[in-house]
């Protein structure tokens, strides 16, 4: 990938992160959702610019953000922005707009990048079995809102009084850093419903916790080549069928691996259903804790299965990242439409600022990279080599100001030394 591709230092930062989103592709979005109908003041691209400023300086209300944009003056030009439309106009496109317009920018930008962003050194297969393209790790949070607009989760505090909460359900395969699909739904919902509404590609192997489990799925997964490893339930129904010899793979740490059967009830018939699958007990060397997974991967070593569900765990970074890093706590909207958008923003910087990282090879940190770009937003520096260099840019900027202000000095002295009276 081109690291001087739109990025020139004569536009400002926030221009420049922008360059990232690929005109044609938003439109490709606003086309398919007729996004722009009736929306005279605030097209689809303005509300996208408006959010991306807000969610990624934190802004905390939508005058904040106006009056911010405004300072800006002639930079709009280069945000494709003739002008900054009312609060009101801005609340109601957030309130009004479907915000699957931007989730569906988000998955264009993900397929327009997704070789770009993935990780060359995650080629090697995993215990020399199963390559990390081959695995999608599945997990969801929960953010807590400040009024009940969806549906919270849990019991029901002493007080009688409960926030709502979002639940983000999220797909990523193993080799890459980003999502590859995300469900937005009220944070009551059952994880296991996310498995249905998720197609699986063939021969890949689905990693999740015990949350997720549906056993119906797991039947149907047994015959069309769609493997997954997960925990057993402590309340888990089954038959042991075969031991299996562990043989060298005792010293890993595995103590079993066995051959199952799973029964269930069917909710509609009510009937008893058995699901054929694999049980590995596993005792963690650090913590002592043992550990049984569920898979239905058979022809794989055990040791493999333990280290497949091992990698569940680098999604948790990605939840931490985007929580810290952008606005996801205090929400512009308290509609269901603009919360949802305000979190599928937070996605696609989460992704822009994920290919930055790749571009200059991880030279800064990421948290450091969105805190820089936030505080200067409308800095004309260029953003990618600032952050390759940045000893070497301040050095060139100093420089610049010492020339500029010694030539305004010199031009305006009528007099004395430096002043050629012939």
């Amino acid at each position: 990938m081109n690291k001087d591709t739109n990025l020139q230092a004569g536009q400002p930062i926030i221009a420049q992160l922008l360059n990232y989103i690929p005109k044609d592709l938003v439109q490709q979005a606003v086309t398919g959702f007729k996004s722009d109908h009736y929306y005279k003041k605030v097209k689809t691209w303005d509300q996208l610019v408006f959010m991306v400023y807000a969610v990624l300086t934190g802004s905390s209300t939508l005058r904040e953000v106006t009056l911010n944009l405004g300072l800006l003056s002639t930079k709009l030009s280069y945000l494709n922005l003739t002008q900054i439309p009312c609060r009101s106009s801005i609340s109601d496109a957030n309130t009004k707009r479907t915000s699957l317009v931007f989730g569906s920018i988000y998955i264009a930008l993900y397929m327009k990048y997704k070789n770009f962003l993935s990780d060359s050194y995650l080629f090697l297969p995993i215990n020399g079995e199963v390559l990390p393209s081959q695995v999608e790790v599945f997990d969801a949070t929960t953010i807590t809102l400040f009024k009940d607009v969806f549906k919270a989760c849990g019991r029901m505090p002493h007080d009688g009084r409960r926030k709502g909460g979002i639940k983000a359900f999220t797909r990523i395969t193993l080799s890459e850093r980003v999502p590859n699909l995300i469900y937005l739904k009220s944070a009551s919902t059952n994880d296991r419903d996310f498995l249905k509404m998720m197609d699986l590609p063939a021969n890949t192997i689905a990693v999740f916790d015990k949350g997720f489990h549906n056993y119906k799925l797991y039947e149907q997964w047994n015959k069309t080549l769609r493997f997954y490893v997960t925990r057993l339930n402590d309340n888990a129904v089954y038959d042991v069928v075969r031991v299996r010899p562990l043989g060298d793979e005792v010293h890993s740490g595995v103590r079993k691996d066995c051959d199952i059967v799973l029964h269930y009830k069917d909710k509609k018939s009510g009937e008893i259903v058995s699901v054929a699958a694999r049980c590995v007990t596993y005792i963690d060397p650090i913590k002592g804790e043992e550990l049984v997974f569920l898979t239905n991967a058979f022809t794989l070593k055990s040791f493999t299965i333990c280290l497949l569900y091992k990698n569940r765990w680098t999604i948790e970074p990605l939840y931490k990242q985007i929580k810290q890093n952008f606005e996801v706590n205090n929400f512009l909207s308290d509609s269901a439409e603009g919360i949802k958008t305000q979190i599928w923003i937070a996605m696609i910087l989460n992704l822009i600022f994920t290919v930055i990282s790749k571009q200059i090879k991880e030279a800064q940190d990421f948290s450091t990279m969105v805190k820089v770009a936030a505080k200067n937003t409308g800095s004309y520096v260029c953003f990618i080599k600032f952050l390759e260099d940045p000893l070497q840019a301040k050095k060139l900027a100093i420089h610049a100001k010492l020339k500029t202000s010694q030539l305004n000095l010199f031009e305006n002295i009528e007099g004395g030394a430096f002043f050629n009276s012939e």
